[in-house]
């Protein structure tokens, strides 16, 4: 049974989201904000915790990019199931800075799924505000071929 890039995503939120399981990701709560099967769009939430936070009180720039390679990386996998594999390109251009106290909301959106690579772009938005903290690009390595 093929399974439908939601189903897909609830399998990855759940696995992402186990309390036992200590690695930055499940640490960083993931969860599902919106998803678009036909424009091929996910919005993940990520709040941020005190622990996240720089010198300046601000969300480190690591956990932003943590967030955002999350985000793409996820997209990537449950529309190119089987396909589309790790990171071997990102970018990121900060905007602002975000505090404790709000989520941080990333946006991903397929550009292009290949046989060889799956490319991805991002925005991440305060949810308080809307505001724009970061914007990336982001290649992801083929795994093997497409089904046809």
């Amino acid at each position: 049974m093929k399974l439908t890039p939601r189903q897909l995503l609830d399998l990855y939120l759940e696995g992402r989201n186990q309390p036992n399981i200590h690695r930055i990701y499940t640490m960083m709560a993931p969860h599902l904000v919106s998803i678009d099967e036909e424009k091929q769009s996910l919005i993940l939430g990520f709040p941020i915790r005190d622990w996240q936070l720089n010198d300046m009180g601000n969300l480190h720039g690591g956990m932003i990019f943590t967030a955002m390679d999350s985000t793409m990386g996820t997209l990537a996998g449950i529309f190119a199931p089987g396909h589309a594999g790790p990171t071997i390109q990102l970018s990121i251009d900060y905007v602002s800075p975000m505090t404790a106290g709000d989520e941080l909301q990333v946006e991903a959106i397929i550009d292009y799924t290949g046989h060889r690579v799956t490319q991805t772009r991002g925005i991440a938005r305060s949810a308080k505000t809307g505001k724009i903290i970061a914007s990336s690009h982001a290649s992801f390595l083929s795994q093997g071929r497409m089904e046809d």
